[in-house]
């Protein structure tokens, strides 16, 4: 029960700064449609325990290694966008088709957020039933290499904490 109050707030929080308003009926509309989407989205999809293998605090040891190589991914990105806007890059912009390994709907939305944060990546499809992801790449003059570098990164950087 005390989780369910913590998400009605949290809600509530949020829907209180999109409006920028603390009126005690917004607040109160606030808490009654909070209270409305955690009731409904329970019984449209009940909720269960992630399918993981791994303990929890494995997973959670992960994580500062996961949120390191995100910013190492994001420099590292952010200067090869640089260097082609300035003309000093390549400039082979094009899809390239990554395959997904299995681990689950959580796993692939986890790793199409992380992959779009780079600026030289923008995910264009994440297709889970295929097991695919589509990206779009500053430099796809060899998509092998995209693919590798990206497999390579999952693996290292995000497999343990979302397997």
């Amino acid at each position: 029960m005390p989780a369910m109050l913590l998400r009605v707030v949290v809600l509530t929080s949020i829907y209180l700064l999109a409006l920028t308003s603390l009126h005690p009926g917004d607040v109160l509309v606030g808490l009654v449609l909070s209270t409305l989407v955690l009731v409904v989205s329970r019984r449209v999809r009940p909720r269960q325990p992630p399918p993981s293998t791994l303990p929890l605090g494995r997973r959670l040891a992960g994580v500062p290694a996961l949120l390191g190589g995100t910013l190492v991914d994001l420099a590292v990105g952010t200067w090869r966008t640089a260097a082609c806007l300035v003309g000093r890059g390549p400039t082979w912009a094009g899809l390239v088709e990554v395959p997904i390994p299995r681990g689950g709907e959580v796993s692939a939305a986890a790793w199409g957020v992380r992959v779009g944060f780079v600026p030289d990546t923008v995910v264009v499809e994440l297709d889970e039933g295929r097991g695919r992801m589509l990206l779009h790449v500053l430099d796809a003059s060899d998509p092998e290499a995209v693919v590798a570098a990206q497999l390579h990164s999952y693996e290292r950087r995000q497999r343990r904490v979302f397997p």
